[in-house]
C-alpha cells in the first residue's frame, strides 16, 4: 500500500486538491522537459546505429559527428596520446597544402 501511495503522490494523482490539477501541476508538467532532454541526448549521441555513447568527433567530410570508438581516425576506445594528435594534425596539415587555391582555409 505504501508504494502505491508514492506513486500515486509522485504522479499527482492521489487527489491531494483534485485529480487532475494534481497530475497537470505534478508529473504531467515535467513532460516538456523530458522532452527536452531526449532532443539534447539525440543532438549529442553519436551518429552510427545503436551506439549511445555521447559523440564528440567530428568525422572531416561529412556532417557526422562519432564517438571515439567509431571514429575513422581515431585509436578505438582508448584515450588518443600526444603523438597520435600530433600525426592527425600534420596529415590534415599536409591535405589542406595539397588542395586547389583557398579550399583549404576556412
Amino acid at each position: 500500500m505504501g508504494v502505491w501511495h508514492w506513486f500515486l503522490t509522485v504522479t499527482g494523482t492521489n487527489n491531494e486538491s483534485g485529480y487532475w490539477y494534481g497530475w497537470w501541476s505534478g508529473f504531467a508538467s515535467d513532460l516538456p522537459e523530458f522532452a527536452i532532454l531526449a532532443l539534447v541526448w539525440r543532438k549529442v549521441n553519436c551518429h552510427a546505429k545503436g551506439c549511445f555513447r555521447i559523440g564528440l568527433h567530428h568525422v572531416e567530410g561529412t556532417p557526422y559527428v562519432t564517438c571515439r570508438k567509431h571514429h575513422p581516425v581515431h585509436p578505438g576506445s582508448a584515450p588518443a596520446t600526444a603523438e597520435e594528435i600530433a600525426a592527425a594534425h600534420r596529415r590534415h596539415l599536409a591535405v589542406a597544402d595539397q588542395a586547389p587555391d583557398g579550399a583549404g582555409e576556412p
